[in-house]
């Protein structure tokens, strides 16, 4: 018996020898030869099964696993079986082989990360978690399991908690350049540029061919506008890319960098190419459709749009095995989406307005003004292959939207609505008469609610799971909503998030609300600060207020918005009218609406909550209070500022009785402004004066906004036709 054994140690020293070697099909020969002797060894099957993996013949590689595992179940083994099982998405038997592995060794450190990876995979966030920090009390001072568990939080959004358990693995294995990348990710995200681009450099120094970091550091060079190094990084990464499925990934950023740089028909070529290479890459057409808006080129604009729309998925509505469930939402189908043609407009506080409506069905904020994009949905629900993806969608949920729960949190939510924590941002984390109410949800009700809607599915889909949503509020807040509307604020959608909500739900009316658009982008223009005597802090308010060019181009293209292009059924309503004519003007807007006018609408408000608004510049401003609108024009437009943009917005305040300027008049002052269109305006001076020295997106918006003017006024000298929609 030992010498048969002996005998069996030589063979299998060879067998793992010809594995070595990493000749699959040599060793595999040798192993079936092997078989025939000892067919019992279950040694054999595990070195036959690895071998077929490497030639990627996994359903062999699967059937030897398990003829090991039938001869003897060893923790390894199962491992082993259970990371094919992974590669080849069977992710429930890759589960239940790991926990075999555990059942057999329960503190093996790789079955609890590896089972956490799969639950991540499966959309099992909080058990993917869990999985690791069980990986983490094990072996606190391996590496991996708080790098994956970092990943999981960055990819949820929790960026606070990826970088802690970043910087604990970075304290572990300080000179891991995988770690300090993610780090720098982070960082960016949370608006330390300058730390980041720290992270970003001493990866570079390590390694200046590090595709990662050279594509990284690109998004710092562009806020800081520093283009020329985002370019030649992105140019760089271009040549070290290995992997042809990033590659329109690449020429995305080259379209996002010609666009900050001015070379607007640039930018539309690469994110062109960037479409071709991958037409579901959808970032490229908010690039090449923002860059259209940007010079003017309505026409291409139009075209690109058509082209996003056509490709986007529709998320058709389904059918549950509950007919009042079915009933209720079946009436939930006049949906009536609130836009805005600029900020300042007073969106939030219509909302406001219409959030106790008794047949109104709301979600107080703009928290979900990011649903529609295409990639959070597939963040949120990844299938019903595991028995509990009804938990595991609540879960994402609430770790996405997490201040939709907690207005006070400093979270962000997808799509950015307030270019920062939105609850604070919207004004509700001060709701009341003394503003010291914070708009919460309690979780655990509306999640009770939301799993009793959803175990009447097997399935899921983004439409439907939209209006669960509503009905779970409406059901935790005990408001018995029979609804004449879903009203939804979708506030400043990305050309992507608008076109994937047109085409979830074609037959929703559109409301958009106004302002003088002078005025409004009085209000909405700001310019940032020194900060010390020679100095420039680089900073998120830094940046988004500096952006001036952006805010000039939504409120120049008021002839072409897409949402207002592809919708049937759209009107205007004036925040001036709701301020002066308040009765009335609700009154009309109910018609529209088909409800019964109410009370409540005379009450700025969020769950019965007084709603105060947020205003930068006039912040005691309360509810119908008019100084917003009564405000002098000056706070950031000098009188010869104001003399070369009104003409450019004639027709729309003519249109909406915002001027009773003659058309003579009108003609006469774009010639003017034609002729002084290279002149510097008043307020580029003092944004040229409070700029940091090599910030060349001050120089390119100077550029860019007279592209811009000059196609305005070309357009309007053709006396285009008024194509804007009704006025309330």
């Amino acid at each position: 018996m030992q010498q048969e054994d002996t005998q069996f140690q030589i063979i299998l020293n060879e067998l793992i020898a010809s594995y070595k070697k990493n000749e699959p099909m040599e060793t595999i020969k040798k192993c079936l030869k092997a078989l025939n002797e000892y067919d019992k060894r279950y040694e054999i099957h595990n070195i036959i099964a690895a071998s077929y993996e490497k030639e990627d013949n996994n359903d062999k590689a699967e059937f030897h696993y398990q003829q090991s595992l039938k001869l003897r179940q060893l923790h390894l083994t199962y491992i082993n079986y259970a990371k094919l099982l992974d590669k080849i998405e069977k992710y429930k038997l890759s589960l239940i082989n790991y926990q075999k592995a555990l059942d057999l060794s329960p503190k093996n450190y790789v079955a609890h990360n590896n089972m956490g990876m799969v639950y991540e995979k499966l959309g099992n966030n909080a058990e993917a978690i869990e999985k690791y920090n069980s990986a983490i009390e094990i072996d606190p001072k391996k590496i991996l399991a708080y790098f994956n568990i970092g990943n999981t939080y960055r990819n949820l959004g929790k960026l606070t908690d990826a970088l802690i358990y970043y910087k604990k693995a970075e304290n572990l294995e300080g000179e891991n350049l995988d770690i300090k990348n993610n780090i720098g990710i982070t960082l960016y995200d949370l608006k330390k540029y300058d730390e980041s681009l720290k992270k970003y450099n001493y990866v570079l120094e390590k390694d200046s061919e590090n595709f990662t970091a050279n594509i990284n550091i690109t998004t710092i060079y562009r806020i800081l506008g520093k283009l020329k190094k985002a370019r030649e990084s992105t140019l760089k990464a271009l040549k070290l890319n290995k992997n042809k499925d990033l590659e329109g990934t690449i020429y995305a950023n080259l379209a996002a960098i010609e666009l900050d740089a001015g070379e607007y028909n640039k930018s539309i070529k690469y994110s062109e190419k960037s479409i071709a290479l991958d037409p579901k890459l959808f970032f490229s057409y908010d690039n090449a459709c923002l860059a259209c808006q940007k010079i003017g080129e309505y026409s291409k604009l139009n075209d690109l749009f058509d082209l996003l729309y056509r490709n986007l998925t529709q998320s058709n509505e389904i059918k549950s095995k509950n007919t009042l469930l079915n009933k209720k939402l079946s009436e939930m189908n006049n949906i009536v989406a609130l836009v805005k043609n600029s900020g300042r407009t007073g969106s939030i506080f219509l909302h406001s307005l219409l959030d106790g409506h008794p047949e109104v069905m709301t979600i107080p904020g703009v928290f979900l003004k990011g649903y529609f994009n295409p990639d959070v949905w597939s963040k949120l629900y990844q299938g019903n292959q595991d028995n509990n993806w009804r938990i595991s969608l609540i879960k994402n949920f609430f770790v996405l939207y997490e201040p939709m729960f907690d207005a006070s949190s400093l979270s962000d939510v997808p799509g950015s609505p307030m270019a920062g924590p939105p609850g604070h941002g919207s004004g509700l984390a001060n709701l009341g008469e003394k503003k010291d109410i914070v708009f919460k949800i309690d979780k655990k009700i509306f999640s009770s609610y939301l799993f009793t809607y959803l175990e009447n599915f097997d399935s899921m889909e983004r439409s439907t799971f939209f209006k669960l949503i509503h009905l779970a509020y409406d059901s935790s807040i005990q408001k018995n909503t029979k609804p004449g509307i879903v009203f939804f604020h979708i506030h400043n959608p990305t050309f992507v998030e608008s076109a994937q909500f047109l085409k979830d739900f074609p037959a929703t009316r559109f409301l958009q609300i106004i302002r003088d658009p002078i005025q409004a982008l009085e209000s909405w223009c700001r310019i940032n600060k020194k900060e010390g005597e020679n100095q420039v802090i680089i900073n998120h308010d830094y940046i988004e207020d500096n952006k001036y060019y952006n805010k000039f181009a939504l409120v120049l293209n008021y002839y072409n918005d897409q949402v207002i292009r592809y919708a049937n059924d759209k009107i205007v309503i004036r925040l001036e009218d709701i301020k002066l004519e308040t009765e009335n003007t609700l009154k009309k807007l109910s018609e529209w609406l088909g409800i019964n006018f109410s009370n409540t609408m005379m009450k700025p408000s969020f769950n019965d909550d007084f709603y105060w608004g947020k205003s930068k510049s006039s912040p005691k401003i309360k509810g119908f209070s008019r100084e917003s609108i009564n405000r002098k024009l000056g706070i950031f437009f000098s009188e010869s500022d104001q003399e070369r943009i009104l003409p450019l917005l004639y027709p729309y305040r003519k249109n909406f009785h915002y001027t009773d300027t003659s058309n003579e008049d009108f003609s006469e002052s774009l010639e003017k402004i034609r002729k002084k269109i290279n002149e510097p305006f008043d307020f580029e001076k003092k944004i040229i004066q409070q700029a940091v020295p090599d910030d060349e997106s001050i120089a390119n918006q100077t550029k860019g906004l007279r592209v811009l003017m000059l196609k305005v006024i070309k357009n309007l000298k053709k006396n285009k036709k008024n194509n804007l929609p009704p006025l309330l």
